[in-house]
């Protein structure tokens, strides 16, 4: 199986992600409830914006010429409690009404028009077509007389510029309150987005830190199986990337999805109160953009999970080669390695250009869709309004409640790219949270004693990494506790395999391991693996100074402690030559090391924990042969009272055991000491023999 081959993961429903998503929100829901409240209060002072601009239009600027009712003095209080602002001039109030407006009984009409470049008082309603500009009046009297429209004279009285001023004074008073209104809905509108965002990315970041902490434990959890299966640069991708995209889903689109809605709602609500025909006339390519949507709902999903797929491979990619540049460089493989970054990086690069093609057609349609929109409006207002059918700020307020409307529509694109973006990620992190460990704490654990005696006995075991392909086949044997025991064997003979399950890193299919007469599968994994340190051939050494790599930030492991360990195995006096000493950072896997430096650290971070079983696997190759020897004798002091297990190939590191394993093809084929496997004459001495073979001194030249 390819490792960099991903599963295809379509077990869940959009509904399903959704829920599982969301409950990650449940216990931020007041914050978000107050996200929403914000975003409500902020809709509403955009959507106050265009009606404030339709009053100034109509109420003021264009309201000189709206029609009035008219009464004498005695009745000026009246018409000033039922419509507030009025105006009095040569004895009588005047109080402008809405077109369509009943005239109550006993009040008188009176319209203000414009005429021969003059304002005319006419005491009547004109048509309709008639009160805005002076449209369609033919002609005009001198002095006192009046206006014609379409053909009928209307007695009318000039109006001075004192009287003017009169009449205007209460749009002048209006511009200043309806500027003050207008302002302070933009400041509100910025304030509240302003507390919005920060509280949403608190949100937000505080979800993905959850879910982020959530994977990275749940990941340290997992077998070696599953990262056998799962290249590093593959989980990488799902804890940062990943994990992102959802962050962009709780701290960006939820809520202001939600604020998008109630945008469209309350421009519906708000167009279809002030004009039923237009609004149904804007709605008109709705239908279109539906369609549009769900094409585009259909493409984008897809290729957003493809685009993460390859985003993983050439993680992966990037990771396995950066790890091993010195191979790439060593046999000159430069130029094939970047042939091939090339190949992934290019395929990353089509299938993102796809989503940004897609993305580039749903966007402008939709824009298209909505100038389609504004033209409708614009054509079948602009009519209305020289028909004298609406008035023009309806129309002005038309075309910005238009605007805003497929604001929110036009920014779906982005939206729904980020949804997906996101539901992609949610697949993928879900998946990785829902694989079980293969190697689990038992339902009814039992427990060892703080001290154990270190028996370990295999009993018949049967162990395959992958189906029926044995690695271990039908091995027995037994470990008394304190003894130092030794594997030799061929490579691919099973040795390794054995401390692999020693410590549950793997578990077996058919027999048993027990440690002090208990199968370790009943123990916890956290006990089973205190008792127990490895000190391994391939050492690994994290970013940070000599002492955390020795104590792993294990804070009961002192510094005295530490030193002691160092000493031990004779790297201390070297350390002490660093500028920091024990506080001196080493590069990534200690690269400012040498092999044989990093193994003596390993050496010394075994010590530190004071294991009761300790494990040396190949653990002193890269160590030359005099410090080996001071290696030997701190591990003899060491392993005292310990039971050791060794895994070597050089035989003469292993003589001192009190049994040495031989393992052949997955099998024990011999057990004895040192002394007793010569004299069998079996496996162990023709590796034997092979070895001395080597070390003999060569002829000497005559």
């Amino acid at each position: 199986m390819n490792i960099h081959s991903e599963n295809n993961i379509n077990h869940l429903k959009d509904s399903q992600l959704l829920s599982r998503l969301l409950s990650y929100a449940k216990p931020y829901w007041r914050m978000i409830l107050l996200c929403i409240m914000l975003a409500f209060l902020s809709v509403v002072s955009d959507l106050a914006r265009p009606y404030i601009m339709k009053i100034a239009i109509d109420g003021h600027i264009n309201g000189l010429h709206k029609p009035m009712a008219m009464a004498d003095a005695l009745q000026a209080d009246r018409l000033k409690r039922e419509y507030g602002e009025t105006v009095v001039w040569n004895g009588k109030a005047y109080a402008r009404l809405d077109p369509g407006t009943t005239l109550p009984e006993g009040l008188g009409k009176a319209q203000i028009v414009r005429a021969g470049g003059e304002e005319w008082l006419v005491p009547d309603w004109l048509p309709a077509q008639a009160s805005v500009e002076g449209a369609n009046i033919l002609a005009a009297a001198g002095g006192n007389g009046g206006v014609i429209v379409d053909g009928k004279t209307y007695p009318a009285v000039p109006l001075d510029p004192a009287a003017l001023d009169a009449f205007r004074k209460q749009d002048y008073l209006g511009f200043a309150k309806l500027g003050a209104l207008f302002l302070l809905a933009v400041a509100g509108a910025a304030l509240l987005n302003y507390y919005q965002s920060n509280l949403l990315q608190f949100t937000g970041q505080t979800i993905i830190f959850n879910i982020r902490q959530q994977l990275f434990t749940h990941l340290s959890r997992m077998s070696m199986s599953y990262f056998d299966r799962n290249p590093v640069g593959r989980l990488v991708v799902r804890v940062t990337q990943d994990t992102e995209a959802l962050n962009q889903l709780y701290s960006q689109v939820v809520v202001n999805l939600v604020k998008d809605m109630i945008v469209l709602i309350g421009i519906i609500v708000i167009m279809l109160q002030m004009n039923v025909k237009l609004a149904l006339l804007s709605f008109a390519v709705l239908p279109f953009l539906a369609g549009l949507t769900f094409w585009y709902r259909s493409v984008i999903r897809e290729a957003q999970r493809v685009s993460r797929v390859i985003l993983s491979r050439l993680n992966s990619f990037l990771a396995e080669n950066l790890s091993g540049i010195r191979i790439t460089q060593l046999f000159i493989r430069e130029e094939r390695q970047r042939e091939q970054f090339d190949a992934h990086n290019t395929e990353y690069y089509r299938a993102g250009m796809r989503g940004t093609v897609i993305n580039s057609i749903f966007q402008p349609a939709i824009g298209f869709l909505g100038n389609i929109a504004i033209a409708l409006l614009l054509w079948y207002g602009g009519a209305s309004v020289i028909d004298g059918g609406i008035t023009f700020g309806i129309v002005y307020a038309f075309t910005h409640y238009v605007r805003q409307f497929f604001q929110p529509l036009m920014s779906l694109a982005e939206k729904y790219n980020q949804i997906q973006t996101a539901m992609v990620g949610a697949e993928r992190i879900f998946e990785t949270l829902d694989e079980q460990p293969a190697i689990v704490d038992p339902v009814k654990p039992r427990h060892l004693p703080e001290r154990v005696r270190g028996e370990i006995a295999f009993e018949n075991v049967w162990f395959a990494y992958a189906g029926e392909d044995w690695v271990l086949k039908d091995v027995s044997f037994t470990i008394l506790p304190g003894q130092t025991v030794a594997f030799v064997g061929a490579t691919g003979a099973g040795k390794s395999s054995i401390i692999q399950l020693i410590n549950r890193f793997y578990d077996i299919q058919k027999g048993s391991i027990k440690l002090d007469g208990v199968d370790i599968r009943d123990i916890p994994l956290d006990e089973l693996r205190r008792y127990i340190s490895i000190v391994q051939q391939d050492v690994f050494l994290f970013t940070g100074d000599i002492a955390s790599n020795i104590r792993l930030n294990n804070a009961g492991i002192t510094d005295a402690e530490v030193v002691q360990a160092a000493k031990m195995v004779h790297i201390d006096e070297y350390i002490r030559t660093l500028p920091d000493g024990y506080g001196t950072l080493l590069g990534e896997r200690g690269i400012n090391l040498s092999l044989g430096q990093r193994q003596l650290l390993s050496f010394a971070r075994a010590i530190a924990f004071e294991p009761q079983i300790l494990i040396l696997d190949e653990a002193t190759s890269n160590i030359d042969t005099e410090t080996e020897l001071v290696v030997q004798d701190a591990l003899n002091n060491i392993s005292a009272g310990r039971t050791t297990l060794i895994i070597a190939h050089r035989l003469s590191t292993i003589q001192h055991a009190d049994q040495i394993i031989v393992m052949h093809k997955g099998k024990v084929r011999e057990i004895g000491s040192h002394y007793q496997l010569l004299a069998q004459r079996g496996y162990y001495y023709r590796l034997y023999e092979l070895q001395y073979k080597e070390q003999k001194p060569l002829p000497k030249a005559r």
